[in-house]
């Protein structure tokens, strides 16, 4: 017959720190496996992401008047900003991996130069303030936006006095909270859990 001296307690605490011994010294190594494959799946979601597509040449293009392509710049600012940092193991097991992307503040986008629109009588359009933030919101009240191929800076849309106001398309608009930037991540989030499992 076995008899074991140690408490539950005392067996629970060795195999803690035989853990939290094993385990601190992956952590490093995991984390810079997994940050380019993360990187890579969140680039992959935003570029295929309805937002991002109209915005190379569908409705969010012609409304917005966008006379270049701002989407790359955009992405590679979000994927630039994903860092995977590590907590060590305490000895509650506590710790692990802990992932950053994107300012709350959006302040890596909105202060790119793709994220406004240069006008004619001067001055810009902060369309990508309008898209991440507005949701919903009426941003012009006196005009609206007309699409017909061939018209307006963009060769899509032109302004309209007829079709006021003029607020972001519901099919993409979005707050703080919930914009396409947000919507893109949680898409692949299921993804992400498997990656890091997946790390060890």
């Amino acid at each position: 017959m076995v008899k074991i001296k140690e408490s539950i307690k005392q067996i629970q605490k060795s195999i803690n720190n035989a853990l939290q011994r094993l385990i601190n010294p992956l952590l490093p190594k995991a984390a810079k496996k997994i940050e380019p494959k993360i990187r890579n799946l969140v680039r992959s979601s935003l570029l295929s992401s309805p937002e991002i597509q109209s915005l190379k040449g569908g409705t969010l293009k012609f409304e917005f008047g966008l006379d270049n392509d701002p989407t790359n710049q955009i992405v590679e600012a979000i994927v630039s900003s994903l860092e995977v940092r590590v907590k060590k193991v305490d000895k509650n097991l506590n710790g692990g991996f802990y992932i950053y992307m994107q300012p709350d503040s959006y302040s890596n986008l909105l202060t790119l130069s793709a994220a406004q629109q240069q006008i004619e009588s001067g001055g810009s359009l902060p369309w990508l303030s309008w898209l991440l933030t507005l949701g919903d919101a009426i941003i012009v009240a006196d005009f609206g936006v007309s699409f017909k191929s061939g018209t307006g800076r963009s060769g899509g849309a032109t302004m309209s006095e007829d079709l006021r106001p003029y607020k972001v398309n519901s099919a993409y608009s979005g707050t703080v909270n919930n914009n396409f930037v947000t919507r893109a991540i949680d898409r692949v989030s299921p993804q992400i859990r498997t990656i890091i499992k997946g790390a060890f």
